[in-house]
Protein backbone atom coordinates (compact mmCIF):
# COMPACT_ATOMS: atom_id res chain seq x y z
CA UNK A 1 0.00 0.00 0.00
CA UNK A 2 2.54 2.49 0.99
CA UNK A 3 5.19 3.45 -1.48
CA UNK A 4 9.04 4.38 -0.84
CA UNK A 5 10.47 7.76 -0.53
CA UNK A 6 11.80 9.41 -4.24
CA UNK A 7 15.60 9.64 -3.08
CA UNK A 8 15.04 5.87 -1.59
CA UNK A 9 14.23 4.51 -4.71
CA UNK A 10 16.95 6.32 -6.54
CA UNK A 11 19.49 4.95 -4.40
CA UNK A 12 18.50 1.72 -4.65
CA UNK A 13 18.44 1.53 -8.07
CA UNK A 14 21.66 3.45 -8.27
CA UNK A 15 22.64 0.12 -6.44
CA UNK A 16 23.91 2.98 -3.09
CA UNK A 17 22.49 0.51 -0.58
CA UNK A 18 24.56 2.29 2.31
CA UNK A 19 22.92 5.36 1.17
CA UNK A 20 19.62 3.54 0.96
CA UNK A 21 19.49 2.33 4.44
CA UNK A 22 20.81 5.80 5.18
CA UNK A 23 17.93 7.09 4.31
CA UNK A 24 15.42 4.71 5.77
CA UNK A 25 16.68 5.68 9.47
CA UNK A 26 16.51 8.84 8.67
CA UNK A 27 12.48 8.30 7.97
CA UNK A 28 12.36 6.23 10.73
CA UNK A 29 13.67 9.14 13.31
CA UNK A 30 10.74 10.87 11.99
CA UNK A 31 6.67 10.54 13.46
CA UNK A 32 5.21 8.45 10.40
CA UNK A 33 2.30 6.29 10.13
CA UNK A 34 2.81 2.93 11.35
CA UNK A 35 2.33 1.20 8.01
CA UNK A 36 4.98 3.26 6.61
CA UNK A 37 7.10 2.29 9.44
CA UNK A 38 6.87 -0.87 8.57
CA UNK A 39 7.04 -0.69 5.11
CA UNK A 40 10.64 1.42 5.53
CA UNK A 41 11.41 -1.59 8.53
CA UNK A 42 10.25 -4.17 5.43
CA UNK A 43 13.16 -2.64 2.54
CA UNK A 44 15.63 -2.54 5.23
CA UNK A 45 15.33 -6.64 5.48
CA UNK A 46 14.80 -6.49 2.00
CA UNK A 47 18.15 -4.61 0.86
CA UNK A 48 19.94 -7.15 3.10
CA UNK A 49 18.44 -9.84 1.47
CA UNK A 50 19.41 -8.67 -2.21
CA UNK A 51 22.87 -9.08 -1.43
CA UNK A 52 22.47 -13.08 -0.48
CA UNK A 53 20.96 -13.52 -3.68
CA UNK A 54 23.58 -11.56 -5.68
CA UNK A 55 26.34 -12.93 -3.58
CA UNK A 56 29.32 -13.67 -7.01
CA UNK A 57 31.62 -11.34 -7.82
CA UNK A 58 32.64 -10.91 -11.81
CA UNK A 59 36.14 -12.83 -11.61
CA UNK A 60 33.97 -15.64 -9.85
CA UNK A 61 31.57 -15.19 -12.45
CA UNK A 62 33.52 -15.52 -15.64
CA UNK A 63 35.63 -18.43 -13.88
CA UNK A 64 32.16 -20.36 -13.48
CA UNK A 65 31.34 -19.48 -16.90
CA UNK A 66 34.68 -20.49 -18.74
CA UNK A 67 34.91 -23.62 -16.73
CA UNK A 68 31.63 -24.77 -17.35
CA UNK A 69 31.37 -24.49 -21.14
CA UNK A 70 33.43 -25.29 -23.64
CA UNK A 71 35.49 -23.31 -25.40
CA UNK A 72 33.63 -19.96 -23.82
CA UNK A 73 35.99 -16.92 -23.54
CA UNK A 74 36.07 -13.27 -21.31
CA UNK A 75 34.56 -11.45 -24.46
CA UNK A 76 31.31 -13.99 -24.79
CA UNK A 77 30.73 -13.68 -21.15
CA UNK A 78 30.47 -9.54 -21.33
CA UNK A 79 28.42 -10.01 -24.53
CA UNK A 80 25.65 -11.91 -22.65
CA UNK A 81 25.58 -9.58 -20.25
CA UNK A 82 25.70 -6.16 -22.37
CA UNK A 83 22.13 -8.32 -23.94
CA UNK A 84 21.00 -9.17 -20.66
CA UNK A 85 21.42 -12.30 -20.57
CA UNK A 86 23.08 -12.58 -17.75
CA UNK A 87 21.54 -11.05 -14.12
CA UNK A 88 23.77 -9.10 -12.10
CA UNK A 89 23.45 -5.98 -10.07
CA UNK A 90 25.99 -3.14 -8.74
CA UNK A 91 26.09 -2.98 -5.25
CA UNK A 92 27.99 -0.06 -2.83
CA UNK A 93 30.02 0.15 -6.15
CA UNK A 94 30.43 -3.16 -6.64
CA UNK A 95 29.37 -5.65 -9.92
CA UNK A 96 27.55 -8.56 -8.06
CA UNK A 97 26.40 -11.82 -9.96
CA UNK A 98 22.74 -13.65 -9.63
CA UNK A 99 24.02 -16.79 -7.97
CA UNK A 100 21.99 -19.27 -10.31
CA UNK A 101 23.10 -17.05 -13.24
CA UNK A 102 24.94 -20.36 -15.26
CA UNK A 103 21.83 -22.17 -14.75
CA UNK A 104 19.63 -19.10 -16.33
CA UNK A 105 22.68 -18.54 -19.06
CA UNK A 106 21.68 -22.80 -20.64
CA UNK A 107 18.01 -21.93 -20.07
CA UNK A 108 17.86 -18.74 -22.45
CA UNK A 109 20.54 -19.70 -24.90
CA UNK A 110 20.26 -23.85 -26.19
CA UNK A 111 23.76 -22.64 -28.04
CA UNK A 112 24.84 -22.70 -24.57
CA UNK A 113 23.43 -25.47 -23.01
CA UNK A 114 24.63 -28.08 -25.93
CA UNK A 115 28.31 -26.83 -25.16
CA UNK A 116 27.84 -27.67 -21.05
CA UNK A 117 30.43 -29.77 -20.01
CA UNK A 118 28.64 -31.78 -17.25
CA UNK A 119 25.65 -32.84 -18.58
CA UNK A 120 22.32 -32.85 -15.98
CA UNK A 121 21.24 -37.18 -16.73
CA UNK A 122 19.32 -37.29 -13.79
CA UNK A 123 17.01 -33.46 -15.47
CA UNK A 124 16.90 -35.92 -19.04
CA UNK A 125 16.05 -39.50 -17.02
CA UNK A 126 13.14 -36.96 -15.27
CA UNK A 127 12.00 -35.84 -18.57
CA UNK A 128 11.77 -39.28 -19.67
CA UNK A 129 9.58 -40.42 -17.40
CA UNK A 130 7.21 -37.55 -17.68
CA UNK A 131 7.14 -38.20 -21.55
CA UNK A 132 6.07 -41.25 -20.62
CA UNK A 133 3.68 -41.13 -18.40
CA UNK A 134 2.10 -38.25 -20.52
CA UNK A 135 1.51 -40.63 -23.35
CA UNK A 136 -0.04 -43.14 -21.20
CA UNK A 137 -2.32 -41.14 -19.77
CA UNK A 138 -3.23 -39.37 -22.55
CA UNK A 139 -3.80 -43.21 -24.07
CA UNK A 140 -6.83 -43.05 -21.52
CA UNK A 141 -5.10 -44.89 -18.66
CA UNK A 142 -4.74 -43.50 -15.46
CA UNK A 143 -3.04 -44.62 -12.25
CA UNK A 144 -2.93 -43.73 -8.61
CA UNK A 145 0.37 -43.60 -6.63
CA UNK A 146 0.79 -43.91 -2.61
CA UNK A 147 3.81 -42.16 -1.81
CA UNK A 148 6.05 -41.86 1.04
CA UNK A 149 7.89 -38.23 1.13
CA UNK A 150 9.32 -36.01 4.02
CA UNK A 151 11.20 -32.52 4.62
CA UNK A 152 14.08 -32.42 7.07
CA UNK A 153 15.58 -29.13 8.27
CA UNK A 154 18.71 -28.48 9.87
CA UNK A 155 19.55 -24.82 12.18
CA UNK A 156 22.97 -23.76 11.83
CA UNK A 157 23.06 -23.98 15.75
CA UNK A 158 21.34 -25.52 18.12
CA UNK A 159 18.32 -23.37 19.69
CA UNK A 160 14.60 -23.22 20.48
CA UNK A 161 12.52 -22.85 17.63
CA UNK A 162 9.07 -22.29 16.30
CA UNK A 163 9.08 -24.61 12.98
CA UNK A 164 6.29 -25.20 10.49
CA UNK A 165 6.81 -28.10 7.64
CA UNK A 166 4.83 -28.37 4.80
CA UNK A 167 2.07 -31.13 5.03
CA UNK A 168 -0.09 -33.05 1.97
CA UNK A 169 -3.43 -31.42 1.54
CA UNK A 170 -6.88 -33.49 1.16
CA UNK A 171 -8.69 -32.34 -1.89
CA UNK A 172 -9.50 -35.16 -3.86
CA UNK A 173 -6.72 -35.47 -5.68
CA UNK A 174 -4.39 -35.71 -2.40
CA UNK A 175 -5.81 -38.50 -0.08
CA UNK A 176 -5.42 -40.67 2.80
CA UNK A 177 -2.39 -38.56 4.60
CA UNK A 178 -1.08 -40.32 7.47
CA UNK A 179 1.64 -38.84 9.64
CA UNK A 180 4.54 -41.49 9.64
CA UNK A 181 7.14 -39.60 11.93
CA UNK A 182 7.86 -36.14 13.44
CA UNK A 183 11.25 -34.92 15.11
CA UNK A 184 9.27 -33.82 18.02
CA UNK A 185 6.49 -34.45 20.31
CA UNK A 186 4.89 -31.07 20.31
CA UNK A 187 3.60 -30.52 17.33
CA UNK A 188 0.05 -29.26 15.81
CA UNK A 189 -1.13 -30.26 12.25
CA UNK A 190 -3.13 -27.48 10.47
CA UNK A 191 -6.70 -28.15 8.73
CA UNK A 192 -6.50 -25.36 6.98
CA UNK A 193 -5.79 -26.53 3.38
CA UNK A 194 -4.52 -22.78 1.89
CA UNK A 195 -1.29 -23.55 3.89
CA UNK A 196 -1.16 -26.42 5.51
CA UNK A 197 1.61 -27.17 7.59
CA UNK A 198 2.86 -29.32 10.65
CA UNK A 199 4.23 -26.90 13.19
CA UNK A 200 6.25 -28.38 15.66
CA UNK A 201 8.29 -26.54 18.70
CA UNK A 202 11.11 -27.44 20.66
CA UNK A 203 14.78 -27.46 20.99
CA UNK A 204 17.80 -28.68 19.23
CA UNK A 205 18.93 -28.34 15.55
CA UNK A 206 16.82 -30.70 13.54
CA UNK A 207 13.72 -30.75 12.57
CA UNK A 208 11.66 -32.88 10.37
CA UNK A 209 8.28 -34.71 9.41
CA UNK A 210 7.81 -37.59 7.47
CA UNK A 211 4.59 -38.49 5.89
CA UNK A 212 2.40 -41.24 3.66
CA UNK A 213 -0.29 -39.72 1.41
CA UNK A 214 -1.98 -41.44 -2.08
CA UNK A 215 -2.86 -39.49 -5.56
CA UNK A 216 -4.00 -40.04 -9.00
CA UNK A 217 -3.48 -38.86 -12.60
CA UNK A 218 -6.39 -36.23 -14.07
CA UNK A 219 -7.02 -36.75 -17.52
CA UNK A 220 -9.18 -34.15 -18.73
CA UNK A 221 -11.14 -33.67 -16.06
CA UNK A 222 -11.36 -31.60 -12.65
CA UNK A 223 -12.23 -31.49 -9.00
CA UNK A 224 -15.36 -29.79 -6.73
CA UNK A 225 -12.87 -28.23 -4.69
CA UNK A 226 -15.06 -25.28 -2.90
CA UNK A 227 -14.65 -21.90 -5.48
CA UNK A 228 -14.57 -19.01 -2.99
CA UNK A 229 -15.07 -15.33 -4.07
CA UNK A 230 -11.69 -14.38 -3.48
CA UNK A 231 -10.81 -16.50 -6.55
CA UNK A 232 -12.23 -13.98 -8.79
CA UNK A 233 -10.63 -11.18 -7.00
CA UNK A 234 -7.19 -9.08 -6.75
CA UNK A 235 -4.81 -9.99 -3.79
CA UNK A 236 -2.23 -7.49 -3.78
CA UNK A 237 0.61 -7.12 -4.75
CA UNK A 238 1.32 -9.42 -6.72
CA UNK A 239 -2.52 -9.96 -7.97
CA UNK A 240 -3.16 -6.66 -9.60
CA UNK A 241 -5.65 -5.50 -12.28
CA UNK A 242 -3.47 -2.72 -13.45
CA UNK A 243 -4.41 -1.35 -16.66
CA UNK A 244 -1.36 -2.81 -18.53
CA UNK A 245 -2.50 -6.81 -16.68
CA UNK A 246 -6.21 -5.91 -18.72
CA UNK A 247 -4.77 -4.81 -21.67
CA UNK A 248 -2.38 -7.69 -21.85
CA UNK A 249 -5.44 -9.50 -21.45
CA UNK A 250 -7.81 -8.44 -23.54
CA UNK A 251 -4.80 -8.21 -26.44
CA UNK A 252 -4.62 -12.18 -25.47
CA UNK A 253 -8.14 -13.67 -25.87
CA UNK A 254 -9.12 -10.81 -28.33
CA UNK A 255 -13.05 -11.68 -29.32
CA UNK A 256 -13.14 -14.68 -27.94
CA UNK A 257 -15.85 -14.90 -24.97
CA UNK A 258 -15.91 -19.06 -23.95
CA UNK A 259 -14.14 -18.86 -20.48
CA UNK A 260 -12.69 -21.80 -21.39
CA UNK A 261 -10.69 -21.02 -25.20
CA UNK A 262 -9.92 -17.96 -23.28
CA UNK A 263 -8.40 -19.11 -20.54
CA UNK A 264 -6.45 -21.73 -22.93
CA UNK A 265 -5.60 -19.05 -24.97
CA UNK A 266 -3.56 -17.33 -21.97
CA UNK A 267 -2.22 -20.35 -20.99
CA UNK A 268 -0.69 -20.90 -24.91
CA UNK A 269 0.55 -17.24 -24.48
CA UNK A 270 2.41 -17.98 -21.35
CA UNK A 271 4.44 -21.62 -22.63
CA UNK A 272 5.20 -19.37 -25.81
CA UNK A 273 6.49 -16.21 -24.82
CA UNK A 274 7.62 -17.24 -20.82
CA UNK A 275 11.09 -18.37 -20.75
CA UNK A 276 11.58 -20.25 -17.71
CA UNK A 277 14.42 -19.09 -15.17
CA UNK A 278 15.82 -19.68 -11.62
CA UNK A 279 14.48 -15.91 -9.79
CA UNK A 280 15.90 -14.77 -6.56
CA UNK A 281 13.49 -15.51 -3.75
CA UNK A 282 9.81 -13.94 -4.13
CA UNK A 283 10.21 -11.49 -1.04
CA UNK A 284 12.70 -9.56 -3.03
CA UNK A 285 9.68 -8.79 -5.73
CA UNK A 286 6.97 -5.96 -5.06
CA UNK A 287 4.60 -7.39 -8.29
CA UNK A 288 5.58 -11.18 -9.62
CA UNK A 289 2.63 -11.16 -12.29
CA UNK A 290 3.99 -7.73 -13.56
CA UNK A 291 7.24 -8.95 -13.50
CA UNK A 292 6.72 -12.30 -15.36
CA UNK A 293 4.81 -10.23 -17.85
CA UNK A 294 7.10 -8.06 -18.51
CA UNK A 295 10.66 -9.99 -18.79
CA UNK A 296 8.99 -12.52 -20.31
CA UNK A 297 10.98 -14.32 -17.49
CA UNK A 298 10.11 -16.03 -14.92
CA UNK A 299 10.01 -19.88 -12.75
CA UNK A 300 6.77 -22.09 -12.20
CA UNK A 301 5.10 -20.45 -9.58
CA UNK A 302 6.25 -16.82 -11.18
CA UNK A 303 3.83 -18.53 -14.60
CA UNK A 304 1.33 -19.82 -12.61
CA UNK A 305 0.47 -16.34 -10.81
CA UNK A 306 1.07 -14.37 -14.14
CA UNK A 307 -2.10 -16.99 -15.71
CA UNK A 308 -3.99 -16.56 -12.96
CA UNK A 309 -3.53 -12.85 -12.64
CA UNK A 310 -4.62 -12.71 -16.19
CA UNK A 311 -7.48 -14.85 -15.99
CA UNK A 312 -9.02 -13.30 -12.82
CA UNK A 313 -8.98 -9.70 -14.72
CA UNK A 314 -11.30 -10.88 -17.53
CA UNK A 315 -13.90 -12.94 -14.62
CA UNK A 316 -12.33 -16.09 -14.82
CA UNK A 317 -11.69 -17.80 -11.36
CA UNK A 318 -8.15 -19.11 -11.13
CA UNK A 319 -6.51 -20.32 -7.76
CA UNK A 320 -3.02 -21.84 -6.93
CA UNK A 321 -1.48 -24.71 -5.72
CA UNK A 322 2.06 -25.92 -4.75
CA UNK A 323 4.00 -28.09 -2.92
CA UNK A 324 6.66 -31.08 -4.65
CA UNK A 325 7.29 -32.04 -7.81
CA UNK A 326 8.02 -35.86 -6.28
CA UNK A 327 9.50 -38.56 -8.79
CA UNK A 328 10.62 -42.09 -7.97
CA UNK A 329 13.85 -40.26 -9.31
CA UNK A 330 14.04 -36.71 -8.02
CA UNK A 331 12.09 -33.93 -5.90
CA UNK A 332 11.55 -30.56 -5.77
CA UNK A 333 9.67 -27.63 -4.69
CA UNK A 334 6.47 -27.05 -7.74
CA UNK A 335 3.86 -24.72 -8.23
CA UNK A 336 1.03 -24.55 -11.06
CA UNK A 337 -2.62 -23.36 -10.86
CA UNK A 338 -5.96 -24.14 -11.38
CA UNK A 339 -8.83 -22.70 -13.87
CA UNK A 340 -13.00 -23.12 -12.77
CA UNK A 341 -15.22 -24.19 -15.49
CA UNK A 342 -18.98 -24.02 -14.71
CA UNK A 343 -19.70 -27.95 -14.81
CA UNK A 344 -16.07 -28.86 -14.78
CA UNK A 345 -15.20 -27.82 -11.41
CA UNK A 346 -11.19 -26.84 -10.91
CA UNK A 347 -9.48 -27.77 -14.04
CA UNK A 348 -4.88 -27.84 -13.54
CA UNK A 349 -3.13 -26.07 -15.69
CA UNK A 350 0.67 -26.15 -15.29
CA UNK A 351 2.56 -23.21 -17.28
CA UNK A 352 5.96 -23.96 -16.43
CA UNK A 353 5.71 -27.95 -17.19
CA UNK A 354 3.66 -27.03 -20.25
CA UNK A 355 6.44 -24.90 -21.74
CA UNK A 356 6.29 -25.39 -25.53
CA UNK A 357 10.03 -24.46 -25.58
CA UNK A 358 11.09 -27.86 -23.30
CA UNK A 359 8.62 -30.11 -25.56
CA UNK A 360 5.67 -29.09 -27.72
CA UNK A 361 4.09 -32.26 -27.25
CA UNK A 362 3.54 -31.28 -23.06
CA UNK A 363 1.74 -28.06 -23.67
CA UNK A 364 -1.37 -29.35 -25.35
CA UNK A 365 -1.60 -31.95 -22.16
CA UNK A 366 -0.96 -29.40 -18.87
CA UNK A 367 -4.23 -27.50 -19.53
CA UNK A 368 -6.82 -30.00 -18.49
CA UNK A 369 -3.92 -32.66 -17.13
CA UNK A 370 -1.75 -33.76 -14.47
CA UNK A 371 0.46 -36.39 -13.15
CA UNK A 372 0.59 -37.69 -10.11
CA UNK A 373 4.17 -36.47 -9.35
CA UNK A 374 2.87 -33.68 -6.65
CA UNK A 375 2.99 -33.14 -3.47
CA UNK A 376 0.12 -30.62 -3.16
CA UNK A 377 0.97 -28.47 0.49
CA UNK A 378 -1.02 -25.26 -0.93
CA UNK A 379 -4.48 -24.57 -2.18
CA UNK A 380 -3.41 -20.86 -2.35
CA UNK A 381 -0.62 -17.87 -1.96
CA UNK A 382 0.19 -15.50 0.62
CA UNK A 383 -1.83 -17.66 2.98
CA UNK A 384 -1.85 -17.25 7.18
CA UNK A 385 -0.15 -20.21 8.78
CA UNK A 386 -1.99 -21.91 11.94
CA UNK A 387 -0.88 -21.12 14.45
CA UNK A 388 0.31 -18.08 12.84
CA UNK A 389 3.74 -16.59 12.34
CA UNK A 390 5.43 -14.00 14.66
CA UNK A 391 8.02 -12.59 12.40
CA UNK A 392 8.18 -11.79 9.03
CA UNK A 393 8.47 -14.82 6.44
CA UNK A 394 11.42 -15.82 4.50
CA UNK A 395 8.91 -16.48 1.73
CA UNK A 396 5.73 -14.42 1.94
CA UNK A 397 4.10 -16.08 -1.14
CA UNK A 398 4.62 -19.75 -0.72
CA UNK A 399 5.07 -22.81 1.59
CA UNK A 400 7.75 -25.40 0.00
CA UNK A 401 10.47 -25.59 2.31
CA UNK A 402 9.12 -24.32 5.66
CA UNK A 403 9.25 -21.61 7.64
CA UNK A 404 11.22 -20.61 11.39
CA UNK A 405 10.60 -18.61 14.35
CA UNK A 406 13.39 -18.62 16.91
CA UNK A 407 12.98 -16.12 19.58
CA UNK A 408 14.82 -13.29 18.60
CA UNK A 409 13.17 -13.51 14.74
CA UNK A 410 12.85 -15.16 11.40
CA UNK A 411 15.48 -17.67 10.66
CA UNK A 412 16.26 -16.86 6.60
CA UNK A 413 17.09 -19.63 4.46
CA UNK A 414 20.86 -19.02 4.37
CA UNK A 415 20.90 -19.88 7.81
CA UNK A 416 19.14 -23.77 7.92
CA UNK A 417 19.21 -26.31 5.54
CA UNK A 418 16.49 -28.27 3.76
CA UNK A 419 16.06 -31.51 2.39
CA UNK A 420 13.03 -32.72 0.57
CA UNK A 421 13.15 -36.46 -0.05
CA UNK A 422 10.68 -39.58 -0.78
CA UNK A 423 11.34 -42.90 0.34
CA UNK A 424 8.49 -45.15 -1.95
CA UNK A 425 6.81 -44.20 -5.08
CA UNK A 426 4.01 -47.29 -4.98
CA UNK A 427 1.82 -48.24 -7.71
CA UNK A 428 -1.85 -49.20 -6.49
CA UNK A 429 -4.73 -51.10 -7.46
Amino acid sequence: MYPLPEKLEEEKARGNFDNAKNIIKYYLSLDLPEKLKKRLEYEMEILELIQKDYGISERKAINIAIKKIKNFSKEEFFIYKQNGMIDYKVINGKVKYFNRFFQNLMFLDKNIKERALEKDKKSEEVNQLIMETIRRISSGITKRYGVIAGIRMTMKKEGKYDVWLPFPVENGQSRNVKLLKVSHQNYYISENMDHRTINIKGEGKIFYVEFYYEINEIYNSGNDFPKKENYLSEKLPHVQFSPFIKDLAKSIVGDEKDPVEMSKKIYNWIISHVRYTYVPEYILFQNISQYTATSLRGDCGMQALLFITLCRSLGIPAKWQSGWFVTPIQVSPHDWAQVYFEGKGWIPVDPSFGNELKNKNRGSFYFGSLDAFRMIANEDFQAEFIPKKKYIRSDPVDNQRGEVDSEEGNIYFDKRRQQIYVKKFMELQ
